[in-house]
């Protein structure tokens, strides 16, 4: 063998050297350290929250204006309800009138 390739075996034996002892003396963290994953409380039921016709008809209007935004915080204003609430809400009126 050259003088090169010798020193590419060597270079080669030395990482394969280091990674089986990396390995072998790697520390495993024993069961009791490890973090359990995080429980999420359940989300609440979805429930639907009708609109009265003026809310309606002024919703679209402002869809109609593409104020989407002000939309959604009316329609909050007026129902009470939640922001993905009142997003799917808007939408839906906005998919049933094109």
């Amino acid at each position: 063998m050259d003088p090169q390739t010798q020193t590419y075996v060597i270079y080669a034996l030395l990482v394969v050297l280091g990674f089986v002892l990396g390995r072998v003396t790697a520390r495993q963290r024993p069961k009791s350290e490890w973090r359990p994953k995080p429980t999420y409380p359940p989300s609440p039921p979805r429930v639907e929250i009708p609109a009265d016709a003026a809310l309606e008809e002024t919703v679209l209007d402002m869809l109609r204006q593409r104020r989407k935004i002000d939309a959604i915080k009316l329609y909050r204003e007026r129902t009470g309800a939640g922001l993905k609430d009142a997003k799917d809400a808007v939408e839906a009126l906005e998919s049933q009138h094109r």
